[in-house]
């Protein structure tokens, strides 16, 4: 295959251009789409780190593409397009690059206004665009997702106009930009370039080990102090979610480091870390494991299994949902039963025996 265009097709040099765009597009699209609802952490950092280089990546490829387009002469559109067709078409290819070059840029300015400088891929840093502002933050990240949104819609039409000229109008647009003889087998690489960025409860069903932990998702506990509800946290803990051959949960098992709580004042969480309640230095962890999960009425499911707080273990039913790869549940125990509470913390008068877990928590497939 020729490097450079003719008047028929385009060589291979561009359509290696063209093609590595489009497949880091759609990563770009994947990343930006699993770390939006992480919260702050290390998965949603090392998302976005790669997200970043991946847009620098596009950016030196968009401007390599035009140089190399500029130096070569450009495939003639078919006679039997009507003008407004080619307008259109010619239109589309500029609104095409500019998006290319204004997306990756405005993420830029944007990260250069948080001051998360940009690195390419921990190779190379490079410098910021303009100094930290909050202000320029938030024109930078509107624009920047406005821009993404755009380049989405109009690669979108791009590619169904490149479909109606393949099967409609029989031309050859289509057929002088693909690295393959037939279009099936590209249809076949967009949808395996498609596959990492499946969500894992997408997946196809079968059995697999799927993780999450304090990174990924939030475990929150609730109770009653002097009559008012408060809320804590407990910063570290890891989920392990087992599903069978036909992909539904088989097994459940939680581990959570006691010593991470946070309920925002330093004193009651020294009083909580204390041998008269959580007792963390003999009782590091708390444990849920359960070897049976059970479809409830609702269309979620039931882990049962054993709970241990301290040196105390009950059987308990955990209600849970599975959707999106995120599993959520809530439970509702007593605390006296795990003996959380010694000595004057047995009275409930102050602090409420009844306790409320909130868990959620985003899952992916074991490495």
């Amino acid at each position: 295959m020729p490097i450079r265009n003719s008047l028929e097709r385009w060589g291979s040099l561009a359509k290696l251009f063209h093609w590595l765009v489009v497949l880091l597009v759609i990563c770009q699209f994947v990343l930006a789409w699993l770390a939006h609802d992480l919260p702050p952490g290390m998965e949603k950092l090392t998302l976005l780190a790669r997200h970043k280089s991946i847009g620098i990546t596009i950016l030196a490829l968009a401007t390599l593409r035009l140089l190399w387009r500029a130096a070569n002469r450009t495939p003639v559109l078919p006679a039997t397009m009507a003008g407004w067709e080619k307008f259109t078409a010619r239109a589309t290819h500029a609104l095409l690059y500019v998006l290319l070059f204004a997306v990756p840029l405005a993420g830029w300015i944007m990260s250069s206004a948080k001051n998360f400088p940009v690195s390419w891929f921990g190779l190379v840093q490079l410098p910021d665009l303009v100094a930290p502002s909050e202000a320029t933050f938030d024109i930078a990240h509107e624009t920047h997702e406005i821009l993404a949104f755009s380049l989405g819609i109009i690669a979108i039409l791009h590619l169904l106009a490149a479909l109606k000229h393949h099967f409609f109008n029989r031309d050859t647009v289509l057929k002088r930009m693909l690295p393959f003889a037939r279009v099936p087998a590209l249809l076949l690489l967009m949808l395996f370039a498609a596959g990492p960025g499946s969500d894992a409860s997408a997946a196809t069903p079968g059995a697999q080990t799927l993780e999450g932990s304090g990174a990924t998702g939030t475990l929150q506990f609730r109770f009653s102090q002097a009559g008012a509800t408060t809320d804590g946290a407990f910063g570290r803990f890891t989920t392990v979610l087992t599903t069978g051959d036909d992909g539904a949960p088989a097994t459940l098992e939680v581990r959570v480091e006691v010593d991470s709580l946070d309920t925002q004042d330093k004193d009651r969480d020294s009083t909580l870390r204390s041998k008269d309640l959580f007792d963390v230095r003999r009782f590091p962890a708390a444990t849920f494991s359960a070897g049976r999960i059970t479809r409830a009425a609702d269309g979620g499911y039931v882990a049962h299994g054993k709970l241990t707080i301290r040196d105390a273990t009950r059987d308990v039913a955990l209600p849970f949902t599975l959707a999106d790869g995120r599993l959520a549940g809530q439970l509702a125990i007593k605390r006296l039963d795990y003996g959380v509470g010694q000595g004057e913390w047995r009275a409930t008068s102050m602090v409420a025996d009844a306790v409320t877990i909130l868990w959620s928590v985003r899952l992916a497939p074991a490495h």
